[in-house]
């Protein structure tokens, strides 16, 4: 059998790289994964066994003799393997390519269908697809918004589409030729817009207008006749009236006016209008006037007038003496020794009376009564007389009788007078004379140096150096210095002015009643001969003060002269004696109207003011009111006024005598003065404290106010806080202070005082030649009776009250039971409750009853007072007895029922509501049947008129044709599509149908379309639905409906009249004949004009162009991309091929062929249609198009003929060799063959100890531990061994034959990896 066998399987691997090394993260290069299959020579060492034939020593007799041995024999064999190889290679991303030695993959790969929607494949590198408008993407693949950019550039709207987009305009608009654009369509042009009346186009739309004197119905298009009055008579109660431009009024029947809603009229009462023309009363009855008389008149003959009745003369007076007859009236009058009685008609003696006469009413006097024989005597208190009639007391003006004592000023009151002075004057202890003031020694005058009193006034100067200020009290340095310096303020503090005190108060040069007074109080009077002077002097002066003599005042009257009483206190109340007044805090005086005087406050002005440096307390409260730059509650932070400095030393430099601030002298101006240096009064109308107050004064009637107090200056004539008032009678001059000083105490004009002529009571006139008018009296018929309307007395102005009346003024009725004059006769007893006529004594009875006691109800017809008015009401209502009020009848309302129920309620005192809807006018005021508008009917007009019918009550018949609808207000007609006009009676013009004829038709050829749906019917000869279409073949007539009867098939017939004639394209007898080349239509009259090969249809003439030529005359080639008939066909040429516009047959660049250029030229071939063979050896790939060799792997040179050369390998020879150590490297794959004894991918390391040989395949056949030689496995025997294997010792050697079986030894025979 074989032994073991030995194989030892070697690798070999072969990298096959293409021309260009691509890597990761070159452009477009992506990573795959390839598995290639590994092909490699196996050696395999096989052993085989035999016997053979030797020689041997050791046989019989010890000779050589031949044996067999078994000899093993050793061979090497080789066998081919595979294996699979997985790994990472760069490749182009997909849809891109390599071109040349570029550094990666920049081309794109473009195929037939790599392009979508029409795009080509791209010439320039940036892009693979080249897209139309429309497209966008790397494919041509997404569709291009172009609405989303400015709306595409529409004006309106913009609809996209796939590929494309339009424009689109909203209604009553279209698209201009420029396809973005929109143009309004004016409606108005086509049939008036479907107006009646005036057509008003707008941009997109347009509107109906009607013409004056006519409205719009709700159709929006036809117009109505307005005629105001016409429809429901305007809505006026009584007239209409057109006042024309459409406009109207209500107006009314005569007797009646307007409501206030100017619609509705209500009866006019004539009394209102100047009484009716009547003089006295006036009643209206129906709208008619009648006038009628107050008692004691009667009517004159004109029916307006009242003439007096002369009750003396007829008799109704029924005095029992005598009688005088008076306007309106009479008084009874009794004989001499007689005086009437109560009933003011009886008279009875006067010894038989003896009742006291001042016991009753207090005989009719004002004041005093004394009874007499001859009745009451009258008497006044004291300042009043008896007028004329002796009973009435009248205050005694003892200002204008000459009676009074007043030197100055008289002022009248009721029983009295008061006196008064001028300006600087005060009224002397006698209540009568007026003493001059001294204004200097009562320091009231505000001179700042020195003062000279005169009579009347004061005036102010100077001393010596010093100068008026403007304000004529203050003093100026005349050199501008300062009086004081500032460093003698300590020097100066003795020198005080002369000061008296008293508690409280703070004099300078005090008044020498005040000296007195402090005189009295002072502690440092002494003893001897001095102090009695003292007293002496004392005494005289304390005389001078007394006041011996007094006046008793009687009934409840005080003052000077008991000119005043109790009713006279203005702030404050009378006393408990009724002797005086008693003052309010803050007021002084007789009659409390003064405010305290300075430095004095509260009640009784008997608190002294305690405030300082020039500060002013308030009269009531005693409140200080510190001046400008004062301070304090009692004004005691500060200066007095002129001073500054913290000692209040030195002295302000302002004018008038200011106030200064306290530290530095800054001027604080006084009331009334403004400016830097307060020397300028404030202007005029302004007042107080910075001249910040306006005055309060009637500017027409005052001169202005003082700058200080605001205290308004009264022009002539006038007087009051404010100037308000008038001058009272007897006064003139401004502030009315000035009496008139006319003769016999006669008024004067109040502004000059210039006297007026005075007449006699009860006349006037320039010469007193009139008397007295009515309601006026006494001298020159100034005075005014206080009367109401009855006459006064001319001379004394006493009222003479008509019968019935009775009072001072005639302004009170006579008490119940008693009437006529004076109220002296006494009523009768009226029934039903009627009343007693104050002036002529008859009953006056209540509404609805008569008779002379008002004992009976008015008879029918009749009703009110004295059943004197006739009833106004009409035949079907009654009459209420007492207010003559009508008790209308259903429907009917108003005083006379004259009126109907306003809108909205009907029935019995029309109190029931209608319950009609929204669309009723009103409904019957009897009934409450409603009365619905125009257009509506039913029970509460809630239904709209049935088809047919319209407008008020729905009885008008609708006129509308065609079947239009009719408005149920107006009757207007609503016309259904295909008809037109007032009443639809008229179908729609030519060109135009449907509603409101609204629509234009689409019809050619001369058809007409449908007035309703638009549908065309066709003229003979044509058909389709526009009427654009001829009729077919062997068809003629109206709607093509007729077969032609031409017998031959080139022959046709005409498509209006069925006229055979031959067809388009062919000629002859018999029409059998075809058109020559270059000529087509009927009889071949026209000449073709296509070129290019085109052939010229005989009929239309039309142009059948080759493959590859389009156009009307096929005059043009196909364009880029596309071929065949009609260009219509799409090239499928890829990489710069180019397409044959015929046959669409692919024109290959160089190194491309196949059917559309797909295919790259075959190994070994190049250029145009890949017609070149390749001229490259060993495997070298050309480039396909220009034949140019790309070596591979061991090769180069042109040809790639040449082996690389020693130390070269690889894509033309490109790489370096990495073998050492003799190793010899591969030319194709790099791969290092490596010398004997030598392994490593570059042959860098000697074979490991125990193998030897290429590539360490063998192992050393040496004795244990003995190694060999790693080239030529050679044993290196250490010492003392020797033999092949090392296995001998070294002996002493013997001859003899060599024995050679021991040098083979068995080995495990088998294959070994290296």
């Amino acid at each position: 059998m074989f032994p073991d066998i030995l194989c030892v399987l070697l690798f070999s691997t072969v990298h096959i790289a293409s021309s260009l090394e691509l890597q990761l993260g070159m452009p477009n290069v992506c990573a795959d994964q390839e598995m290639s299959m590994m092909a490699a020579r196996q050696p395999c060492v096989q052993a085989f066994s035999r016997m053979i034939k030797v020689w041997k020593q050791g046989c019989t007799n010890h000779r050589w003799c031949a044996g067999y041995e078994r000899r093993t024999s050793y061979y090497t064999v080789y066998r081919q393997v595979y294996s699979a190889d997985l790994r990472t290679v760069y490749k182009c991303c997909p849809g891109w390519t390599q071109e040349g030695e570029e550094m990666g993959c920049l081309h794109r790969v473009c195929g037939v269908n790599t392009c979508f929607n029409g795009g080509q494949c791209a010439k320039t590198e940036d892009r693979m697809c080249q897209c139309p408008l429309g497209f966008k993407g790397t494919q041509c693949q997404y569709d291009v918004n172009e609405c989303e950019v400015e709306d595409g550039g529409c004006e309106e709207s913009c609809c996209n589409t796939i590929g494309s987009y339009y424009c689109k305009c909203p209604e009553g608009s279209r698209l201009g030729p420029d396809g973005k654009a929109c143009r309004d369509v004016n409606e108005c042009e086509e049939v008036n817009g479907g107006c009646q009346q005036t057509c008003v186009n707008t941009k997109g739309s347009f509107h109906c207008e009607c013409r004056e004197g006519f409205r719009m119905h709700s159709d929006g298009r036809t117009c109505i006749a307005v005629n105001s009055c016409s429809i429901l008579n305007g809505g006026c109660e009584h007239k209409c009236v057109d006042t024309g431009n459409n406009n109207y009024k209500c107006d009314c029947r005569k007797n009646y006016q307007l409501k206030r809603d100017g619609r509705h009229c209500e009866l006019r009462d004539p009394c209102e209008h100047r009484n009716g023309g009547c003089s006295q009363l006036c009643l209206s009855q129906h709208g008619r006037v009648h006038c009628s008389c107050r008692p004691g008149f009667t009517l004159s003959g004109d029916g307006e007038n009242c003439e007096d009745i002369d009750e003396c003369r007829s008799g109704r007076a029924e005095c029992s003496h005598g009688c005088v007859n008076m306007l309106g009236s009479f008084s009874c009058v009794c004989h001499q020794g007689f005086e009437l009685g109560a009933d003011g008609k009886q008279c009875y003696r006067i010894e038989m009376e003896i009742v006291n006469s001042c016991e009753k009413n207090n005989g009719g006097c004002s004041h005093h009564c004394e009874h007499t024989t001859n009745g009451p005597s009258c008497s006044c208190n004291h300042g009043y007389q008896l007028d004329r009639h002796r009973k009435t007391c009248v205050d005694s003006d003892e200002c204008v009788s000459g009676e009074s004592c007043c030197r100055h000023l008289c002022r009248n009151h009721p029983g009295g007078y008061e006196c008064s002075c001028r300006a600087g004057h005060r009224l002397s202890p006698d209540g009568c004379g007026c003493d001059d003031i001294d204004e200097c020694q009562a320091e009231t005058s505000g001179c700042e140096q020195n003062c000279v009193n005169t009579l009347g006034t004061y005036e102010c100067f100077c001393e010596l150096g010093f100068r008026l200020d403007q304000d004529q009290h203050s003093c100026v340095a005349l050199y501008g210095r300062e009086l004081e310096e500032e460093g003698d303020e300590d020097a100066e503090e003795d020198e005080r002015p002369d000061v008296h005190t008293l508690p409280d108060l703070l004099f300078r040069n005090a008044p020498q009643l005040l000296r007195y007074t402090a005189a009295l109080r002072s502690r440092h009077g002494g003893d001897g001969g001095d102090g009695e002077t003292e007293y002496e002097i004392q005494r005289e002066r304390r005389g001078e003060l007394r006041l011996d003599s007094s006046i008793v005042c009687l009934d409840g009257s005080f003052g000077e002269e008991c000119s005043v009483s109790c009713d006279d206190c203005v702030h404050g109340k009378c006393s408990d004696g009724r002797d005086g007044c008693e003052c309010s805090a803050g007021w002084t005086g007789i009659v409390c109207n003064k405010t305290c005087p300075q430095g004095t406050y509260g009640q009784a002005c008997d608190s002294l003011c305690r405030c300082q440096n020039g500060g002013s307390c308030d009269p009531l409260t005693g409140k200080c009111v510190c001046p400008p730059g004062v301070q304090g509650l009692l004004c005691e932070d500060g200066c007095p006024r002129g001073y500054f400095g913290r000692h209040c030393r030195k002295k302000c430099n302002c004018p008038n005598n200011g106030h200064c601030n306290r530290m530095y002298g800054g001027c604080l101006c006084s009331p009334g003065l403004y400016g830097r240096f307060c020397h300028l009064p404030c202007p005029r109308w302004t007042h107080g404290a910075g001249c910040s107050k306006e005055c309060d004064c009637v500017q027409e009637h005052s001169a202005g106010c003082d700058p200080k107090t605001g205290s308004c200056f009264c022009k002539a004539a006038y007087h009051g806080p404010r100037c308000e008032k008038e001058c009272e009678l007897g006064s003139f001059g401004a502030g009315c202070e000035q009496p008139c000083v006319c003769p016999g105490g006669g008024s004067c004009d109040p502004g000059t005082g210039e006297c007026s002529r005075r007449c006699p009571a009860g006349l006037h006139g320039d010469t007193c030649q009139l008397a007295c008018r009515s309601k006026s009296y006494g001298e020159g018929c100034r005075l005014t009776c206080d009367c109401g309307d009855a006459p006064c007395d001319a001379v004394t102005g006493r009222c003479i009250c008509p019968a019935g009346k009775t009072g001072h003024s005639c302004q009170e009725d006579c008490p119940d039971g008693f009437w006529g004059l004076k109220c002296q006769s006494p009523c009768p007893k009226c029934e039903n409750r009627g009343s007693c006529n104050k002036h002529t004594g008859v009953c006056d009875c209540q509404p609805g009853f008569t008779g002379k006691l008002c004992q009976n109800e008015c008879p029918p017809g009749v009703h009110g007072p004295g059943c004197s008015m006739r009833c106004s009401c009409p035949s079907d209502a009654t009459c209420d007895p007492l207010t003559g009020r009508c008790i209308c009848p259903p429907g009917k309302r108003g005083h006379d029922c004259a009126t109907s129920c306003e809108s909205g309620y009907w029935g019995q005192e029309c109190l029931s509501k209608c319950r009609c809807e929204g669309t009723s006018l009103h409904c019957d005021p009897v009934t409450g049947q409603c009365a619905c508008e125009a257009g509506f009917t039913g029970d509460h007009c809630e239904k709209k008129c049935m088809n047919g019918s319209y407008g008020p009550a729905c009885v008008q018949q609708c006129q509308c044709h065609n079947g239009a609808q009719c408005d149920h207000v107006s009757g207007a007609c609503t016309c259904p599509p295909g008809h037109a006009g007032t009443y639809c009676e008229k179908m729609c013009p030519d060109s135009f149908y449907g509603l409101d004829c609204g629509q234009m038709c689409e019809c050619r050829n001369g058809a007409r379309c449908h007035h309703i749906t638009g549908g065309c019917l066709c003229t003979a000869g044509w058909a389709g639905p526009h009427c654009t279409l001829a009729c077919p073949t062997g068809m003629f007539g109206q709607n093509c409906s007729k077969p032609c009867r031409c017998p031959g098939e080139r022959e046709q017939c005409h498509p209006v009249t069925g006229k055979c004639s031959c067809l388009p394209g062919y000629y002859g007898a018999r029409c059998e004949l075809r058109c020559p080349a270059g000529t087509f239509g009927p009889s071949c009259k026209s000449r073709c004009s296509c070129i290019n090969g085109g052939r010229c249809d005989s009929s239309t003439g039309i142009c059948y162009c080759l493959p590859g030529f389009i156009g009307a005359d096929c005059s043009s080639s196909c364009p880029s991309g596309y071929y065949g008939k009609d260009c219509g066909k799409l090239c499928s040429c890829g990489d710069g091929g180019q397409c044959h516009s015929a046959d669409g047959t692919c024109i290959c660049a160089p190194g491309r062929m196949g059917q559309s250029c797909q295919q790259a030229c075959p190994r070994g071939r190049y250029g145009l249609q890949c017609r070149n063979a390749c001229s490259c050896h060993n495997g070298g790939r050309c480039d396909p198009g220009d034949g140019t060799c790309q070596c591979g792997l061991g090769w180069t040179g042109a040809r790639c003929d040449t082996a690389c050369s020693h130390g070269k390998y690889g894509l033309d020879c490109a790489q370096e060799c990495q073998c050492l150590n003799n190793g010899t490297c591969d030319r194709f794959t790099g791969t290092c063959t490596c010398a004997a004894g030598f392994y490593g991918h570059a042959c860098q390391h000697e074979c490991p100890p125990g193998f030897f040989g290429v590539n360490c395949a063998h192992v050393c056949d040496c004795e244990t531990w003995h190694t060999c030689d790693h080239v030529t496995g050679r044993c290196v025997c250490p010492p003392g061994h020797y033999g092949p294997q090392c296995q001998r010792p070294m002996l002493q050697q013997t001859p003899g034959p060599l024995n050679l079986s021991g040098s083979l030894r068995k080995r495990r025979a088998g294959c070994k990896n290296t």
